[in-house]
């Protein structure tokens, strides 16, 4: 006589399903999402039904293999839950299918037909780890094994089909919850990063309006102000030389005035032409700001400006392609951003070395740490920032690093004022 093969479907159909989901944050906050706690309340549901601490007692090999199976599947849900989103991405489809090959262990071994609802949730992960297509089709085959097992032990076509509709219903119903919880999460992450790149955007037009009204505000003091102060000298002078007139104490105090008023006018346009150029900082700094799931240093020489707008602007949408492919291709974990003057110097360790640095020309490195290709081969992307660097007589060189990462040096001339 065969064992009798409960309707899962009645016990379990209200579970809410759980998906995997990476987060930025801590560790805590990444396990307990609500959605991974859904999975974890399911998870238990299922494991107090089918747990029979009898036959574990007695050593029946069959329940100590199905409750490690459960528990193994336990520990890489978790495993893939808590994650950092740049971490080990190329395991997690088979992470994900190792769930469910042992959600399909635990009931041939258990044979209790409850364990079967554990396939919603790793239905809800295979939808964030691999294609649809794909997805589907690993599903199709657990599905199957499970249906053998329970043809198996009833024989009944009729009651398999009438237990497998509402348990890969809900599997289904999983696994759209999870592609679209996994397209609105690319949605805000893509959201973030042009939010980034507007903000960045902003801060350089901002700053380099600054940059334009200090400029016009020198010149305007020294040759307007500064010259009408010349000519008001020359002509306290010619009358310092009439002797009627060069012992008056009113010309002497004018003469004083002009002098000091001259000085000052001339240590403003001074301070002035001190922070001529663009400071890319700021717009660095909103670039890399918003963005979630990657840490990004920035590390500007003190006190360099840029003097050509279209240079600053042309670094600045390098330093952007170079992130966005850092984390679009290389999934990667940390990237910094480094702008140096000079344009020979060699770079060791992610530092730039001061031996033989020259003192005009800029040099932007941008390092991360993410998988780097075997074979770098230019995209739109990195094409279109050559021709952009290159239209302003600079180049572009993207070298590998140990032990992994990519490395974007950009390197511009000095251009005339």
């Amino acid at each position: 006589m065969t064992d009798p093969l409960p309707p899962c479907a009645t016990q379990q159909q209200t579970s809410t399903p759980g998906v995997l989901q990476a987060h930025a944050g801590t560790l805590r906050q990444r396990m307990f999402t609500p959605l991974n706690i859904a999975a974890y309340v399911t998870w238990l549901a299922v494991f107090v039904g089918v747990l029979d601490r009898a036959k574990l007692r007695a050593g029946a090999p069959n329940a100590w293999i199905g409750t490690l199976a459960l528990l193994a599947m336990l520990g890489l849900f978790v495993r893939c839950a808590s994650r950092e989103p740049h971490r080990y991405p190329r395991e997690l489809p088979l992470l994900v299918v190792l769930q469910g090959a042992l959600v399909v262990l635990a009931e041939a071994t258990l044979r209790g037909g409850q364990t079967a609802v554990l396939m919603i949730i790793v239905a809800s992960q295979l939808v964030l780890t691999m294609s649809m297509r794909a997805a589907v089709a690993w599903l199709f085959v657990a599905n199957a094994a499970i249906a053998w097992l329970w043809f198996e032990r009833s024989g009944h076509v009729g009651a398999i089909l009438q237990w497998m509709v509402p348990v890969i219903g809900f599997q289904a119903f999983a696994a759209l919850t999870g592609h679209f919880a996994g397209s609105s999460e690319r949605a805000r992450a893509h959201l973030a990063q042009v939010n980034a790149e507007l903000l960045a955007t902003r801060r350089l037009l901002e700053e380099s309006a600054r940059a334009g009204e200090r400029l016009k505000l020198s010149r305007e003091l020294h040759d307007v102000a500064g010259h009408s102060l010349t000519a008001l000298k020359l002509n306290l002078a010619r009358l310092a030389r009439d002797p009627a007139l060069a012992d008056r104490e009113e010309l002497r105090t004018s003469t004083a005035l002009a002098d000091d008023l001259l000085t000052q006018i001339r240590q403003v346009v001074g301070a002035l032409r001190a922070h001529d150029g663009v400071d890319l900082r700021a717009a660095l700094e909103a670039l890399a700001q918003p963005l979630p799931g990657v840490r990004i240093g920035i590390d500007i020489e003190d006190g360099l400006r840029v003097d050509d707008i279209d240079q600053a602007e042309t670094l600045l949408r390098c330093a952007q392609e170079a992130i966005t492919n850092a984390l679009r291709h290389g999934r990667a974990g940390r990237i910094d951003v480094r702008l140096r003057r000079g344009t020979g110097d060699e770079m060791n360790d992610g530092t730039m070395q001061s031996s033989g640095r020259s003192a005009d020309g800029l040099t932007m490195t941008v390092d991360n740490d993410g998988l780097a290709p075997a074979h770098i081969a230019p995209g739109n992307g990195l094409t279109g920032m050559r021709e952009r660097v290159a239209a302003l007589g600079g180049d572009v060189v993207v070298t590998s690093t140990s032990p992994r990462g990519l490395r974007l040096r950009v390197r511009l001339p000095e251009r005339a004022a």
